[in-house]
Order: structure tokens, then C-alpha cells, then sequence
């Protein structure tokens, strides 16, 4: 369904006995199996099942319960529990509970900026295939062992801390040696290679926001700016601000 194309949006009138209203009218919600079938797609990881389900989904006509005597509100507390629903599905299919939750918020807070029918639908529609591309990144840790998905989460929600393999031994419960060697086994890389890694990619935000190397050093625990700059180059092949300058050409 391409942009532009009129989506068939249909809203169950208030009533006192609402089976009943909808067993003369043969009005009903939407189909949860249509439903289903698109979340699913998302925990899958599936883009392209995704894509489909949700033309399936909106080709069937959307038949919303009455949520709100305003209609604009009415479809922003709609769009409100479909990202809530597929944020679930994505925790479900392996992507950090705490990512989840943060694209959630950023979701619903655009969401509660548009002011028409259409850009909240196709608003939707962009983002559940954003989410479904993110499971799908995560879904190569599905294997991995409980105590190192939880030193993963861990380390994502304390990346501006001084992180060490003994911290992470204790929180799974653990020796740090056997712990080193599950981890490099499971991950491919030593706990430190993997700490440095994700605290360097989590600096290429601040500096495309212009935040100074001496905060984004502070910030991410590395000893010095120098060392901070030191260690972009090894892993990227580049200073900071030779990537900064590749965001920002002249």
C-alpha cells in the first residue's frame, strides 16, 4: 500500500451493549489473527513477511473499538497500543528489553505530534519495519547462554561506567575465569574487546551531536581524551574528527 493510497479506517460506535450492537451491524475489530500474524513477523525478525502482513492488515480495513469521543486522540491511544504490542514481540524475539523500551518512548512521543490519520498509519508502517531490521540484528544472541545475555544487558545500561570482568563475573554469578572463557567462546571476543567496542560506537552519536571528546572520554570511562582517540583510530581506521568531518562534509 503506497503512500498516498486511502486507508479504510472504521470506529466502533459507543453503546451500552456493545456485543450486541456489533451482532446487528457485522461490525467488528479488526481481526486478531491478522493481528498476530504481523507480530509474529516482527519477533521473527522478517522484514519481508512484515511488509506483507501489514498490507494484508490495512487492505482488510481497520476496525477500531471507541477509545475516545476525540477522533485524533482516538487513533493516537490506538497507535499507543500497537507499539506498545510490538515492542513485546520484539523483546520476544531477542532484542534488548532496554533498546525496546527506549524506541517505544520515542515512538509513542512522535506519534503524540502528528496531527492527521494518515501520518500516524504510515508512521506505523515505517516502524514496524525499523524494529523488525533491529530484532533481526539481535537475533544471532538467541543462542547465547542466560548468563551472558544478562552481562550483555548489563553492560549496555552501564556503558558509562568502569566496566570489569569480575563486575560481570559476580552479577551472572560466576568465577571471572570461567565467565572469560564462556563469554569469549559465546561472542567471539574477550569481555574488554566487546566493552571497548560498544562504548566506541556509542560515541559516534555524541560525536555527531558535537559533543567534545574530552565529555565523550569522561562519559565512557576511558582514561584520557588521548586514549579515547587512540582507540576510535584502531577500531575505525580514523580519528574522531576525520568520522566527524565524514558526517559533516564542507
Amino acid at each position: 500500500m503506497s503512500k498516498g493510497q486511502k486507508i479504510k479506517v472504521e470506529i466502533i460506535a459507543p453503546s451500552a451493549n456493545t456485543i450486541f450492537e456489533e451482532r446487528e451491524s457485522g461490525i467488528t475489530h479488526t481481526s486478531f489473527e491478522l493481528e498476530y500474524v504481523l507480530y509474529q513477523a516482527i519477533k521473527n525478525g522478517n522484514v519481508t513477511w512484515v511488509k506483507q502482513a501489514i498490507e494484508n492488515y490495512l487492505k482488510s480495513g481497520l476496525v477500531i473499538g471507541r477509545l475516545s469521543k476525540d477522533n485524533m486522540r482516538q487513533l493516537k491511544y490506538w497507535a499507543v497500543s500497537c507499539i506498545s504490542l510490538a515492542i513485546h514481540y520484539s523483546i520476544l524475539g531477542g532484542m534488548d528489553e532496554t533498546d525496546a523500551f527506549n524506541l517505544s518512548d520515542q515512538y509513542i512521543r512522535h506519534v503524540d505530534s502528528l496531527s492527521a490519520m494518515e501520518e500516524i498509519i504510515y508512521y506505523l508502517k515505517e516502524k514496524a519495519v525499523e524494529l523488525t531490521n533491529f530484532v533481526n540484528e539481535a537475533k544471532g544472541k538467541e543462542w547465547y547462554s542466560p548468563a551472558i545475555r544478562q552481562s550483555l544487558h548489563y553492560i549496555n545500561i552501564h556503558l558509562h561506567e568502569r566496566l570489569d570482568v569480575m563486575t560481570l563475573a559476580k552479577k551472572v554469578g560466576l568465577s571471572r575465569d570461567y565467565f572469560s572463557t564462556l563469554f569469549k567462546k559465546q561472542v567471539g571476543t574477550s569481555v574488554h574487546a566487546y566493552i571497548q567496542h560498544e562504548k566506541l560506537e556509542a560515541s559516534k552519536f555524541l560525536l555527531y551531536q558535537g559533543i567534545s571528546y574530552e565529555t565523550i572520554s569522561y562519559n565512557f570511562g576511558f582514561c584520557s581524551e588521548t586514549h579515547y582517540i587512540t582507540c576510535f583510530k584502531r577500531e575505525y581506521g580514523m580519528t574522531p574528527g576525520q568520522y566527524r568531518k565524514m558526517l559533516y562534509p564542507e
